[in-house]
């Protein structure tokens, strides 16, 4: 059952049989956090009807503020910081060792490279066969999608050094859609499907529909359409421990009340739960976000003034055990409000807020932080080094011995000038002289070195492990294993410890994934798929592989390596115990483990090649001596096709010459037709040429005779006329 902000004043309508101490406001006198009957004067007296704790006056709001605890948090804090203990002398050393943050720092670094090492730390198992190819692909996408779609690596940083400095770390996975706007060119056709599916915002037409004569449509219209898309996402955030606020007799986290109290604006309020925010009714926050813890935690303690929409409000997500159908059995309740105005309130089966502890006590949430247990040793150890400083700078430049009198007026004040060749003026015949201090800082070095002790066999933080030990090399190999062993059991114990927790998260997203998560794209085994979260079966089994003796990787590939050994050994033996399914699940592993890329590119999964069938010898007999038998008939066949195919080749090239050969001698005879013919036209022109020329030649000499047969004549008679 889920009520929203817009149907809570029609809560009571919701049941069968409406009572008045299951109206939302009486389960609001059962959380807020302001004791004050006179907040609610709709519910009257009958809201102390509503307290828990068995008619505690605490509201488990107030009840969950967990002072002493956050008290001893900042001064964990302080001491990762090295701040002053608060005991200091002027004058005096004021070092401040800092112990707290090299162990925490270490330990932070040691387990993250186990947890982001490319490791399945966390692994779901499918509780049938039919389902491990789905709970495969929920391996890949789970891990995916915490690691790559978000920062899941400062998700990991921040609740793991929450955990060793703070004595717990808590974060909360959840689901939430954000509207992402979409413009996209469709035909009428699609959009008026879209209409059925999405919010469309606007609606431009780029292009009118093609109708013929008949009325008909050749091609529909074309628009474009912007339209808001809600995308779902399953983001990860670390949850600061000021921010959580849990029951004080709770054993565990979903033992009772607990809730999430994060800073959000009145803007932000609206966008997420519209115009139902009532400012009236807000929780602001009057210290601006500034508390204890948070102070302590935040190195910028500066306050900015806003107002109006900026103004900043609590927004509570609680957990809690309230009956609100008044059936005498309390649900486990989801409730979203600010102050005194409830958002939404939804009955769920568990919470999506996760905590660990590095240190668990006993029957108790909260245990021991790493920081707790050296916080004295870094007191005493800064109280050693300061008494060994001062030692040290009192017998370096000692205090000097001034009989009165030897004083004169500049006595004092030429001691005090510290100056290379520098003169003391001083009266009568005694000079000042220097106080010499003893140098005892040997014994405090020797009880520094004491207390590093104590600190290594409290956190398993030797410096063998750091590789700081400069004697290691003078030790034996095994030795030094050994050594080396013991202290990292310290970090498995912690390993193990924030594995658990990455369980829980990780099985909690796995089901919001399940149940509202869309179809998306990943690589599964180094093969894109669609993955589709819906298929994913219920029930499912988590496996935490971090924290073992096993887990680091040279351990593991050697022993795997010895197994495939192993396994070798008893197929060639003839045992059954060894399949090849066994065999490629420890190559897959292997593979893993070495990091040599994609496993699918290097090993094939024996259900994908399965292996041929094995049958009767005497059947395999027969089948081969027939398979022999065909060979050798088809051999045959190919043998006299070969021989046809060169026969046919070789007529064809005996026919092709033949052919080449006549049309040589016709081309042939035809050149020599042609060079004849050629040859006749050309002596034929040559005759004619010679004809004319001599015709030309005649012409002139009879021209030349008729001209000197001329001049002849004339000769003859000289003047005169003929007829005279």
């Amino acid at each position: 059952m889920h009520v929203d902000a817009r149907n809570l004043a029609r809560l009571p309508d919701l049941f069968k049989d409406a009572r008045d101490h299951r109206h939302p406001l009486h389960l609001l006198a059962a959380l807020a956090v302001e004791d004050d009957e006179r907040a609610f004067p709709a519910i009257g007296e009958k809201a102390v009807l509503c307290r828990p704790h068995h008619g505690s006056k605490q509201r488990p709001a107030n009840d969950a503020k967990n002072d002493e605890v956050n008290s001893q948090r900042e001064v964990a804090l302080q001491f990762y910081n090295g701040e002053p203990f608060g005991n200091e002398e002027q004058g005096r050393s004021q070092v401040v060792t800092r112990d707290v943050a090299e162990v925490i720092d270490y330990m932070l670094a040691s387990v993250l490279r186990t947890m982001v090492s490319g490791d399945r730390v966390v692994e779901f198992q499918a509780m049938a066969d039919d389902d491990r190819e789905a709970v495969e692909e929920a391996n890949e996408a789970v891990g995916q999608y915490f690691l790559n779609a978000q920062d899941g690596y400062r998700v990991l940083h921040d609740t793991l050094k929450s955990g060793l400095l703070e004595k717990t770390g808590a974060a909360k996975t959840f689901v939430e859609t954000k509207p992402t706007r979409q413009t996209v060119e469709v035909d009428e056709f699609q959009l008026a499907q879209m209409q059925d599916t999405v919010q469309i915002d606007a609606a431009e037409e780029l292009q009118p529909a093609t109708i013929d004569e008949t009325g008909e449509t050749i091609q529909p219209a074309i628009w474009r359409v912007s339209y808001v898309e809600n995308a779902v996402e399953f983001p990860d955030t670390p949850i600061p421990n000021e921010e959580l606020l849990v029951a004080k007799d709770s054993r565990f986290l979903e033992d009772g009340y607990h809730a999430h109290k994060v800073r959000k604006t009145v803007s932000q309020l609206r966008e997420m739960f519209g115009e139902v925010v009532d400012e009236t009714l807000l929780g602001f926050d009057s210290q601006n976000g500034g508390s204890g813890l948070a102070d302590v935690r935040d190195a910028n303690k500066g306050e900015s003034f806003r107002d109006g929409p900026n103004r900043f409000a609590w927004l509570l997500e609680e957990y809690c055990y309230y009956d609100l159908d008044g059936d005498g059995i309390a649900e486990f309740l989801r409730v979203q409000r600010s102050g005194r105005q409830i958002f939404s309130v939804e009955q769920v089966e568990y919470s999506l807020i996760e905590e660990w502890c590095p240190f668990p006590m006993q029957h108790r949430r909260v245990g021991q932080s790493l920081a707790d247990k050296c916080m004295d040793i870094q007191l005493v150890r800064s109280v050693l080094l300061r008494q060994s400083l001062d030692n040290l700078y009192l017998s370096n430049v000692p205090r000097m011995l001034v009989p009165e009198s030897s004083m004169g007026d500049s006595t004092v004040d030429d001691l005090l000038t510290v100056q290379p060749g520098a003169l003391v003026r001083y009266m009568g015949a005694q000079p000042p002289s220097p106080l010499t201090t003893p140098f005892v800082a040997d014994s405090s070095f020797q009880a520094l070195e004491f207390m590093s002790g104590e600190r290594e066999s409290r956190t398993g933080i030797t410096r063998m492990n750091q590789g700081l030990d400069a004697d290691a090399l003078n030790k034996t190999a095994t030795g030094t294993a050994m050594m080396q062993a013991a202290g990292q059991q310290m970090e498995e114990y912690i390993a193990r410890h924030f594995a658990e927790f990455l369980g829980r998260l990780f099985r909690k997203k796995y089901r919001l994934m399940r149940d509202y998560g869309q179809s998306f794209t990943t690589m599964v085994d180094g093969v894109l798929k669609i993955v589709d979260p819906s298929r994913w079966p219920d029930d499912v089994r988590v496996i935490v592989r971090a924290g073992l003796g096993t887990n680091r990787k040279d351990q593991r590939v050697q022993a795997r390596i010895a197994a495939l050994q192993i396994m070798q050994g008893a197929a060639q033996g003839g045992s059954r115990t060894v399949s090849d399914q066994n065999v490629y699940a420890m190559l897959r592993g292997l593979m893993m483990d070495m990091g040599l890329g994609s496993v699918h590119e290097l090993v094939t999964d024996p259900e994908q090649n399965p292996a041929p069938e094995q049958q009767d010898p005497k059947m395999a007999e027969a089948q081969a001596k027939a398979m022999l038998q065909a060979e050798k008939l088809e051999a045959d066949k190919q043998e006299a096709a070969v021989k046809l195919d060169l026969q046919r080749e070789e007529a064809a090239l005996k026919l092709q010459l033949m052919r080449e050969e006549a049309a040589a001698k016709l081309q042939l005879e035809r050149e020599k037709a042609a060079a004849e013919a050629d040859l006749a036209l050309r002596q034929q022109d040559f005759e004619m040429q010679m004809a004319r020329e001599q015709m030309v030649l005649q012409r002139e000499q009879a021209a030349h005779k008729a001209d000197l047969d001329e001049r002849a004549v004339s000769k003859k008679r000289p003047g005169g006329r003929l007829d005279a």
